[in-house]
Order: C-alpha cells, then sequence, then structure tokens
C-alpha cells in the first residue's frame, strides 16, 4: 500500500525501517510504503491540518515541547502519542483510545489494545506512562474546552 488515512480503528503506525510502516487496526494489519511521520501528517493534512500544525498546538496547551501527543481528528477524538522523537524514522505512534492495557517487558513495554492483540513498544515502562499522561492530560483538557 501506498498511503493510508488514519481513522478509529487504528491501533497503531509501527516503524519498519526510514521509508516503510506497519499499521495495526482492530481487524487488520497493513505494510505501508511511507515512513511513520509522513502516515502521520498524510491524515492530519486527510483531516484539515498537518502534523507541525497540531504539534504546535499540542505544546501551547499542554505546555510540553517533546514528544507531544496530537489530535489527528477532533469529532472522533483520534489522538495518537510517539514513542519517540516524531522527526526520527524509527518512532512510532499508538491510539490513546485504542490501549486496553499494558505492562513491563524487560526494559520496553507491551501494550495490549482493545482486540486484545499484543505488541512490544521499544520504550521504557516509565516513558510510555509518561506519553500516556500527556495524551490523557490532552484529551482531558480538549473535552473541557467543548462542553
Amino acid at each position: 500500500m501506498d498511503s493510508y488515512e488514519i481513522n478509529k480503528e487504528t491501533c497503531a503506525i509501527i516503524s519498519v525501517d526510514e521509508n516503510n510502516s506497519r499499521v495495526l487496526e482492530e481487524k487488520n494489519e497493513y505494510f505501508i510504503n511511507q515512513n511513520t511521520y509522513e502516515i502521520m501528517d498524510n491524515s492530519c493534512q486527510y483531516y484539515g491540518s498537518s502534523c507541525e500544525g497540531r504539534i504546535k498546538v499540542t505544546k501551547m496547551i499542554l505546555g510540553s515541547n517533546y514528544k507531544v501527543p496530537i489530535v489527528v481528528e477532533e469529532t472522533n477524538e483520534i489522538i495518537f502519542f510517539p514513542t519517540g522523537s516524531p522527526s526520527s524514522f524509527n518512532c512510532s505512534w499508538l491510539s490513546l483510545n485504542a490501549i486496553k492495557k499494558y505492562e513491563d517487558c524487560g526494559g520496553y513495554t507491551k501494550v495490549i489494545f482493545n482486540n486484545n492483540k499484543e505488541l512490544i513498544v521499544k520504550i521504557s515502562l516509565a516513558s510510555f506512562e509518561s506519553q500516556l499522561l500527556r495524551a490523557n492530560r490532552l484529551e482531558s483538557l480538549l473535552r473541557k474546552r467543548i462542553g
């Protein structure tokens, strides 16, 4: 597949290498000929912004500057957070609302999604929890603004 737009079924965008990604959905899995940042940026543009624009807004809302989560699409509250620096080719992105639970896995983190699929992510449990907290905080602050 040459391109992909994130949707409410998307659980994770996983880096394979500098030019390819693996996409996990609730019921499907795809290999995409784009890196994770390109998929995030194309998806943000599909929904009316850019990844850089979404990152800038999140930084303003949270007051954070590093590895911030982004709202890919507001209506369905599609929020993703990075496992590393978004500009790094080996950064993967996880959907906040697709995560059921997680646990330590020897320096990495095992993520269990709502569909019970599991994924080992190259991020420490402490870093993962920090990213998850930021994404939850973003979701909470946006809900307060809307409601």
